[in-house]
């Protein structure tokens, strides 16, 4: 996931923070490393280094003193990230090259905004969702990827891959087959997560078996953030997030997940975990006033207030195009026409 980008000359030109951003300390500390990195290096280049649990690449454009900086995550490919950065770097030259020197204000920047969310895009962070056969794993991808939940649990043969977008960041989310049958191939669709979420169904025994799942994760994608989804919280013999972490040694998370209002809850979790910026906070302050509109919108028909169901659902379609939850937006919009023909 690429989480910071910054242009720098004798000051910072232009930055871009998807995740919460590092300290002053600690970019002061790469800056400083980068510019030494260079007074021992000529050729036009990408250098790299691991900082604590960030992987730093960066380049330099020599006959303007610039340098493109890109932050991610331990897990992203540094061959992938060279693409981008060398892209980013030609695409911010051409539009400013011969106007560097100018003192240009910071907002002038804002025209490659739409280049650098196409490069967020294509290093989208892997989501890997595993567990074992009937745990609820399609139904969280499913209220992840704002689809109707179900009940009713359908396997199919190896999993499925589906691109998720969240306020404006994109993830690849990738939901497992968990049935035994197609345990060879779960090391290989493992390989390269940036998240894995273990989802368990809460009980005691299916706790104890997903350990094979942490230690898969240790050896497959060991710089992967991992989080327990407890779901089947409702159930009576689930365990408590204090026994399951107990026994696991991860962070555990309470889920409902056939419970449609859960998916607020669910984004806030993976927020938590990866750590984001306001940026995608702003987005679930969205999905939190959808939730609170479709509470009052339900009220509402049971007083018989037809006309301000109709025009709460309208408010709740403009949020859920504002979000780029498309499907949801039209069904709440036809839910108001409705209305609005019948009365």
């Amino acid at each position: 996931m690429l989480r910071e980008i910054y242009i720098i000359r004798e000051k910072n030109l232009y930055e871009r923070h998807f995740g919460k951003t590092l300290s002053d300390l600690n970019i002061i500390s790469f800056f400083s490393d980068i510019r030494n990195y260079y007074a021992l290096k000529s050729k036009d280049e990408i250098g790299s280094f691991d900082y604590f649990n960030y992987r730093i690449s960066f380049i330099k454009e020599n006959n303007l003193s610039l340098i493109f900086i890109f932050v991610n995550e331990l897990t992203d490919v540094l061959k992938n990230i060279k693409v981008e950065l060398y892209k980013f770097r030609k695409v911010f030259l051409n539009f400013f090259s011969d106007l560097i020197s100018e003192n240009l204000d910071k907002s002038a920047f804002e025209i490659i905004n739409p280049t650098v969310n196409a490069i967020h895009r294509n290093l989208k962070p892997k989501i890997s969702l595993v567990g074992f056969s009937g745990v609820g794993k399609t139904t969280i991808a499913n209220l992840i990827a704002n689809e109707k939940t179900s009940r009713e649990y359908r396997p199919f043969i190896y999993g499925n891959i589906t691109t998720v977008r969240i306020g404006k960041l994109y993830f690849s989310l990738w939901d497992f087959a968990g049935k035994d049958s197609f345990s060879f191939l779960w090391n290989k669709l493992i390989k390269g997560s940036d998240t894995v979420l273990l989802i368990s169904d809460s009980t005691l025994e299916n706790v104890e078996k997903s350990k094979f799942f942490i230690e898969l994760i240790k050896e497959e994608a060991p710089y992967a953030r991992s989080a327990i989804i407890a779901n089947k919280q409702d159930l009576p013999d689930a365990l408590d997030l204090e026994t399951i972490e107990r026994i696991t040694g991860l962070k555990t998370y309470s889920m409902i997940a056939t419970e449609q209002k859960n998916q607020f809850k669910l984004i806030k979790i993976l927020a938590d975990i990866f750590d984001l910026s306001i940026e995608t906070f702003s987005s679930l302050q969205c999905l939190q006033e959808r939730e609170e509109l479709i509470e009052e919108a339900t009220f509402a028909l049971k007083n018989e207030d037809f006309k301000g169901a109709a025009i709460i659902f309208e408010k709740i379609a403009e949020i859920c195009l504002e979000i780029g939850d498309e499907h949801l937006g039209k069904e709440f919009y036809a839910k108001a026409e409705k209305i609005n023909q019948l009365l």
